[in-house]
């Protein structure tokens, strides 16, 4: 789907990444191809294509609680994961990161901040400093979190949201 496209963009722009697959539980697309990259299948197929080496991403941006279950999915099929971080994002380098964090194009995450496992940090994001995303938050295009924002596990800031300092989600 969209995000699919999106996390293609954003690989695709670091450089390298030459052996990618999707795996969408969706039979319709099992077969077809995002721009060139095969969906090989559902599920099932996890088992097929992990390894020692296989790094994984979820690229699924509509719902945190169904990304949280897919990297329980993933976590079980012993899938490690990698964070997708566009190279037009700016990141202080006092920002702490977990695992499977996806950062699209033209965000800012300010010093001190801690994004924590699967966050969703969507286009043209400004999470000022000292701000705390927990597992699997979400943030949408164009929102802005003042300094010592905390945000909830499986939270959802939408479009154009504006959070005050200190506040929490």
């Amino acid at each position: 789907g969209e995000q699919g496209r999106v996390i293609l963009d954003i690989l695709r722009a670091c450089g390298g990444h030459d052996d990618l697959v999707f795996i969408d539980d969706d039979q319709s697309l099992h077969g077809e191809s995002i721009e060139g990259v095969p969906i090989i299948g559902g599920r099932e197929k996890i088992s097929t294509v992990t390894d020692d080496e296989t790094r994984c991403i979820i690229a699924f941006g509509d719902r945190p609680d169904t990304r949280l279950n897919i990297a329980d999915l993933l976590t079980d099929a012993n899938c490690d994961f990698f964070n997708a971080i566009h190279p037009s994002s700016a990141i202080s380098r006092t920002v702490t990161l977990g695992q499977g964090i996806t950062i699209n194009g033209q965000s800012y995450l300010g010093p001190g901040t801690t994004l924590k496992n699967h966050v969703l940090v969507d286009s043209c994001v400004n999470i000022s400093h000292d701000c705390i995303l927990k597992t699997g938050a979400t943030v949408t295009p164009n929102a802005t979190l003042a300094g010592g924002v905390r945000v909830g596990r499986n939270a959802y800031i939408g479009p154009n949201a504006t959070i005050l300092e200190d506040l929490t989600i």
